[in-house]
């Protein structure tokens, strides 16, 4: 679970510079590849989508002011926030949808939501 800020003309250390949220990763460069910046929030993998949603939205909540910041930075293209969903290998298919609050609260962020599915149990072989 993270959320990541980036775009081709971003100036991630003005950015960083500014900003009193810690970065996890920050990628540097050259346009027209996106420079950009990675905050992880937890580990999608082993949280049950519920518990994803919530501390998303704690996490939004507390850095409001900071994600409105870093959506209005000159250059930042995206921001996107991406969730985790695991698919059973036997089932036949998957739905994500956000809840009504998360679907809210980004919103009102400009905050993309990203759901990385990925099927439990599948072998390369």
């Amino acid at each position: 679970m993270h959320i990541f800020v980036h775009g081709e003309t971003f100036d991630v250390d003005a950015s960083l510079a500014k900003s009193t949220l810690h970065s996890d990763y920050v990628r540097r460069r050259e346009p027209p590849d996106t420079s950009g910046i990675e905050l992880l929030l937890g580990d999608g993998r082993t949280m049950p989508p519920a518990a994803q949603e919530e501390l998303a939205m704690s996490y939004l909540a507390s850095h409001r002011q900071e994600l409105r910041n870093l959506h209005c930075f000159t250059g930042v293209e995206y921001l996107t926030l991406g969730l985790v969903r695991i698919c059973p290998v036997e089932a036949t298919g998957i739905v994500v949808t956000p809840s009504v609050r998360l679907l809210q609260q980004a919103d009102e962020l400009g905050i993309d939501l990203t759901y990385y599915v990925t099927i439990d149990g599948r072998s390369d072989t």
